[in-house]
């Protein structure tokens, strides 16, 4: 932003985005503390950059049905999170086209979640 901003231009920084990937949604102890790790981020993330009320948009997959899992409810965690902090902004991306591999995202599911992730920043100004 400094760099930018020596160059004479407008900077803002409206956001930070985030997708709850592979490892938060199907390995066990990621999954259990996803929510509680995603909230240090953007409480580190908002000190650091002294920005108090920076918004995070994360997005999030529909998680797999795998045994052992569905104890982990990282979806409420993560509604939870989000209901806890304004400008935390929970995005589910739950229609996502079919995918071959579970959670691995293909072309179509990448475009798929841009767009998730623009109609939800959109919203928000």
């Amino acid at each position: 932003i400094r760099e930018l901003r020596a160059k004479g231009n407008k900077v803002e920084l409206a956001g930070i985005f985030y997708h709850l990937g592979e490892n938060d949604m199907s390995f066990p102890p990621y999954r259990e503390r996803a929510a509680d790790r995603v909230r240090e981020i953007i409480v580190r993330s908002r000190k650091d950059l002294g920005m108090a009320r920076l918004k995070w948009f994360v997005s999030q997959q529909s998680p797999p049905d795998v045994e052992g899992l569905g104890d982990v409810d990282v979806v409420g965690d993560m509604e939870r999170a989000a209901e806890a902090d304004r400008s935390f902004v929970h995005l589910k991306a739950f229609n996502l086209p079919r995918q071959e591999k579970i959670l691995v995202l293909d072309t179509k599911g990448v475009v798929r979640l841009g767009e998730v992730l623009a109609k939800g920043f959109l919203e928000q100004k």
